[in-house]
């Protein structure tokens, strides 16, 4: 009565049910019942007395077969998913646990396997992930948006108001010295009353991107300070070395020879005030600011296209 039940049982099961023999090679299928028949589009006669790989298919490059392949070796329980094929070729995902039966000396002789469709769920689990990714996509974009420049790419004034006070902070504990050039392009209002205000959009960019390029340290950064104003800020340089710097940055910026007629070059360029300050505990940040600023003043003084420190 018992063993009627039982089968009764397995036969109107919803899940797919499969007995494999371990005592033949190959540990093939000698039992499948009507479930297992319906999910795959196999019949009973086509699916036993061999392996199971067919379900995969080509598809043998999953990890989880090793699995099963080690679970079968060591003769242990193990449960994992996998994408298998019907026989008219689309593909499931089937969630398999497999448990050994033993006989009465404890050798594995059989392997009884559950089989579950679990396709809407691994559907619901990658739409999951993937507006997953696309909310952290989004939530980069509005971070970067936060600190970047909307129109050079390079950082923006918030951006670079935080790190003047990190790297100050970081430069007296450690008593570094910081460079901080403020860059000015010259006669910019002239230059967009002669080419309009799209060229000198597209000049502004240009000359970021001259800027963002001559870094020669990884925590070297650039950002836009307003308008046609720029900043640069760079630790670790003595005096002599920023000011070879700063004038590779007016130099990169001539080669870029960009028209403008109301130049004295008749190209677009840049004037810098630099200051190099080597901070001690009671520096306030705000002194490279004021000292730059003074410089660049005294650069345009000067007769602009060029770079200048106190």
């Amino acid at each position: 009565m018992k063993i009627e039940i039982l089968k009764q049982a397995v036969m109107d099961s919803r899940d797919g049910i499969t007995i494999s023999d371990n005592c033949i090679d190959d540990n093939p299928l000698v039992f499948v019942n009507p479930a297992f028949e319906r999910m795959t589009g196999y019949s009973f006669e086509e699916i036993t007395n061999i392996n199971c790989r067919y379900l995969q298919g080509g598809d043998r490059k999953q990890h989880e077969l090793e699995i099963v392949h080690n679970a079968i070796k060591k003769g242990e329980y193990c449960l994992v998913t996998l994408r298998n094929y019907r026989k008219d070729g689309t593909m499931f995902w089937n969630e398999l646990s497999i448990s050994p039966i033993y006989d009465e000396n404890g050798a594995v002789t059989n392997f009884i396997g559950i089989q579950k469709d679990v396709t809407p769920r691994m559907i619901i689990q990658q739409q999951l992930r993937d507006e997953h990714q696309s909310l952290e996509e989004m939530k980069i974009h509005f971070e970067q948006l936060a600190i970047k420049d909307g129109l050079t790419g390079i950082y923006n004034r918030r951006f670079f108001d935080t790190q003047l006070e990190i790297q100050c902070k970081i430069a007296c504990r450690n008593g570094d010295s910081l460079t901080l050039a403020m860059i000015d392009v010259d006669h910019f209002k002239s230059y967009n009353d002669i080419y309009g205000h799209q060229a000198g959009d597209e000049a502004l960019i240009r000359v970021a991107d001259s800027l963002n390029k001559s870094f020669q340290r990884g925590s070297d950064f650039a950002a836009r300070y307003g308008g046609e104003e720029f900043v640069i800020l760079s630790n670790g340089m003595a005096k002599d070395q920023a000011a070879l710097y700063v004038n590779s940055l007016c130099q990169g910026v001539r080669n870029l020879r960009i028209p403008h007629t109301a130049s004295s070059t008749g190209y677009l360029t840049i004037s810098i005030g630099f200051s190099v300050h080597t901070f001690g505990p009671l520096h306030p940040s705000n002194v490279l600011l004021v000292q730059a600023d003074k410089a660049l003043y005294l650069a345009k003084e000067r007769g602009r296209d060029q770079s200048f420190s106190l």
